[in-house]
């Protein structure tokens, strides 16, 4: 007996093992989320610490989750209500159970200054701040938002913003440099800029547009699509970018990467957020990357790195203090693009460059942003935020000086050189009171506020600017053969100095500043029928003394917008809208338009858009979907010809009217727990109807395709054997594009418009978690196609990268 007892218990594991082998080898939980009160709460996401397995609460509050046999942390996530974590064990002998979780509400949901982190960890952003300047799901917004949020991203590699809106309808790349086109119309350098949490930055406008905003704390970049001037003011009316940063959470989290790729690519970042003391009211964050590669162009090495600390504080209940400070400085050399020779667009290699290996690009971006948001009743509270942005640059390059020495045969190019360490200030104060109230049945969301603007530039600014140099006691110009390329270190001593231009004259001058008032209402007249009424005010002035006696230059527009949305099904709104655009220019262009080649005065740009659409949002609210009509009308459009005046000043000419109609259709977010989903497609049709150049008039809009399209989609496997192991496909198509300015026939001389081919890249990646661990595997334009992603003309064409590939591994804790 004795020894038949000391075979059944040594015998146990593997009868034991065998059983669950030959059984059960997952289970289930059933459960419902409830408020306080017992109410269900539909859309809260329940998963467990590595995403992998996940489900969302129906309208009753019930959901349901599949797991494998083991000890689970089983997570709530929710905008409106506070996280939950509770541990569950599945055995073989209770592989069913039942949990439930009740949840409290949670204060994010009412800030009207973001000043919180995000907890969603999904492709769908459920608010947004950029169409209303308070907390509002974008399917209640009667105008198009599209947003890109960190988690995809992530799953792209996207380092730089040009990376990511590759996943935005109706947004493409008008060059290589931080410069879109929306919705048709060109949207970088004087044309736009990038709002920084809602605050104007000085990312994408004057010299800083060369370089692109990294994507290392950024929570989401989000679009507003058409113009957002009741709310910002000076926008371009293709759309406004919005870049928002990354929140402190209450809740402790910590994730570090380390990436090699193509091109001799090395990349590190850290993300850490959490409480620092028990109570949760200070609260942090830390991000900060680095990385450093050779870039697929030649001559055209990077390193960049960006430190990013955020604090936030909860005093009391009522108030909520948020405080980052960013720093960036990216060290390679100024890219100007590819150069066609001999009119033939891929007759040079794309990592071709005109850079020399003693060029130079050193930028520094130092921002500081707050916000404040105190709450003085349930239905009154005060928001403030300010942002005080610095933008530095040492620059030593050779450029295009936009002639061919060879013309028309173009094989040599004629080119300038530039030593120029300038900075560029950029101030934002912005307050505003926020009410909410009933006027009978009739609900009101009131926002009244002032926003104040200041850019100017460091006087201290200087360039040197060369087209020749001594050669044995000779003047000789500058040139480059295309044919036979030299890159070796140069000797500036030996250059020609000009004088200082008077166009950098004025640039280092510009000093001005605007004021705007506005007010807006967002209106519930019935539990399905909402209207939006705004107004905003615009009043902008130089600060400029012109030493003749002249006045400052002011320029007023008064800037409405209107909405509504109508809810068809409890989750599909129609809507319509109308809104206003204004863009003042530089007050130069109005006081010397001599010297930017045009014999009287430059007038400040206007538009409008009419808009009309339906947003849903279905899979249990998992996928957000947007179809959308639209017309944009502009008028005065300010235009580079790609001349230089004698004195090297650009030279511009300015359309009487341009009309841009499309569709626009976009899917967001996760069709199932583990399929994730950015489908986007656009159609454009723009045409320039008041021309200042008689054969302009007819034309599509520069780098404005008639179609673009966007796929990425993700799935995470859930088969035991392939547990942890997801899979990601994509790629961008892109119909051709008309350049900015005419080229020359190499064979008669004459001039005519070129075009951009179109272009489809295909994307792939592979992703595999396990614990703590995941890893990365992303191959871009898998099939190697030579592409232009855009570009000015024949001197400056973008061209975009070779296939190439980029690992990751993270660690999460």
């Amino acid at each position: 007996m004795q020894r038949l007892i000391l075979f059944v218990l040594l015998c146990w594991p593997l009868l034991a093992a065998g059983q669950n082998l030959t059984g059960q080898s997952s289970g289930h939980i059933d459960g419902h989320i409830t408020n306080p009160g017992g109410r269900g709460i539909e859309g809260v996401s329940v998963l467990e610490p590595t995403g992998r397995f996940s489900a969302l609460s129906g309208a009753d509050g019930h959901f349901s989750l599949d797991l494998p046999l083991g000890e689970h942390t089983l997570i709530t996530r929710s905008l409106s209500h506070q996280e939950q974590r509770r541990t569950v064990v599945l055995t073989a002998e209770t592989p069913n159970l039942t949990v439930d979780f009740s949840l409290q509400p949670m204060v994010t949901a009412l800030q009207e200054v973001e000043v919180l982190g995000r907890k969603e960890t999904t492709y769908k952003s459920d608010y947004s701040f950029v169409g209303t300047k308070t907390a509002t799901r974008p399917i209640d917004v009667p105008q198009s938002i599209s947003t890109v949020t960190k988690e995809l991203m992530e799953d792209r590699q996207a380092l730089r913003l040009p990376d990511v809106v590759k996943n935005i309808a109706g947004v493409t790349q008008y060059s290589h440099y931080d410069d879109l086109t929306i919705r048709g119309f060109r949207n970088g350098y004087e044309s736009g800029f990038r709002l920084l949490n809602g605050l104007r930055s000085g990312f994408s406008y004057g010299n800083s547009f060369t370089q692109a905003p990294l994507t290392v704390n950024l929570e989401r970049v989000e679009v507003l699509k058409g113009p957002g001037a009741a709310l910002y003011g000076d926008i371009n009316p293709g759309g406004t970018v919005n870049m928002v940063t990354k929140k402190p959470l209450d809740v402790a989290r910590q994730a570090l990467t380390f990436s090699t790729g193509s091109f001799n690519t090395m990349r590190a970042t850290a993300d850490l957020t959490g409480p620092l003391n028990e109570r949760k009211n200070v609260l942090y964050r830390f991000n900060t990357g680095f990385e450093k590669s050779n870039t697929f162009r030649s001559v055209n090495d990077t390193r960049s790195l960006m430190v990013a600390p955020t604090v936030t504080f909860l005093p009391t209940d009522k108030t909520t203090i948020n405080a980052e400070l960013v720093y960036t400085h990216i060290d390679g050399y100024l890219d100007r693009g590819l150069p066609i020779r001999g009119g033939e667009l891929f007759a040079l290699p794309r990592s071709f460059t005109l850079s020399q290996p003693s060029d130079y690009f050193r930028t520094s971006t130092y921002y500081l942003n707050a916000s404040l948001n105190h709450k003085f009743t349930d239905w009154l509270s005060f928001n403030a935020s300010y942002l005080d942005f610095t933008y530095h640059e040492d620059l030593s390059e050779h450029r295009t000086l936009n002639t061919y020495a060879d013309a028309p045969a173009n094989t040599v190019m004629n080119l300038r050189y530039f030593d120029r360490r300038a900075e560029e200030y950029t101030k934002n104060l912005a307050a505003y009171f926020a009410l909410n109230r009933a006027t009978g049945s009739v609900q009101h969301k009131v926002v009244a506020g002032v926003d104040y603007i200041r850019y100017n530039t460091d006087p201290q600014s200087t360039m040197f600017e060369a087209r020749q140099k001594t050669v044995n006691g000779v003047a000789t110009p500058l040139t480059f053969d295309l044919k036979k390329p030299l890159y070796e270190i140069q000797d500036p001593t030996k250059y020609i100095r000009r004088p200082l231009p008077q166009f950098f004259i004025d640039y280092i001058n510009s000093v001005y500043h605007t004021t705007g008032l506005y007010v807006q209402d967002q209106i519930d007249v019935t539990s399905r029928l909402g209207l939006l009424l705004g107004a905003r005010y615009e009043l902008f002035a130089d600060e400029r003394d012109y030493g003749d006696g002249s006045q400052n230059i002011q320029q007023r527009q008064l800037l409405p917008r209107a909405g509504l949305t109508y809810a068809l099904r409890d989750n599909l709104n129609y809507f319509a809208s109308y809104s206003a655009g204004f863009r003042p220019l530089k007050p130069e262009y109005i006081r010397f338009p001599e010297r930017y080649g045009r014999s009287t005065a430059f007038d400040p740009e206007t538009s409008y858009q009419l808009e009309t659409g339906l947003k849903g949002e279905f899979f249990n609210k998992g996928l957000l979907g947007t179809v959308a009509i639209y017309q944009i009308i502009k008028r005065n459009q300010l235009v580079s010809t790609g001349a230089l005046t004698p004195d090297g000043a650009p030279v511009y000419r300015q359309n009487g009217q341009a009309r841009s109609r499309g569709a626009e259709v976009e899917l967001v977010g996760n069709i199932l727990a583990n399929l994730s989903l950015n489908a986007t497609y656009a159609f454009n049709h723009s045409e320039v109807l008041e021309a200042d150049l008689a054969v302009e008039n007819g034309q599509p809009l520069a780098n404005a395709p008639k179609h673009s399209a966007g796929l990425w989609t993700k799935y995470t496997f859930v088969l035991p054997a392939l547990r942890g192991l997801g899979v990601a496909v994509g790629g961008n198509y892109v119909s051709r594009r008309r350049t900015e300015n005419q080229v020359v026939n190499t064979t008669t001389g004459e001039l005519y418009w070129a075009h951009w081919p179109s272009y489809t890249v295909l994307d792939a990646a592979l992703f595999y978690t396990t614990g703590k661990f995941n890893f990365h595997l992303n191959v871009n334009n898998l099939l190697d196609k030579y592409y232009f992603v855009g570009g000015y003309d024949f001197f400056r064409a973008s061209p975009g990268a070779p296939r190439n590939y980029m690992a990751t591994v993270g660690y999460s804790f």
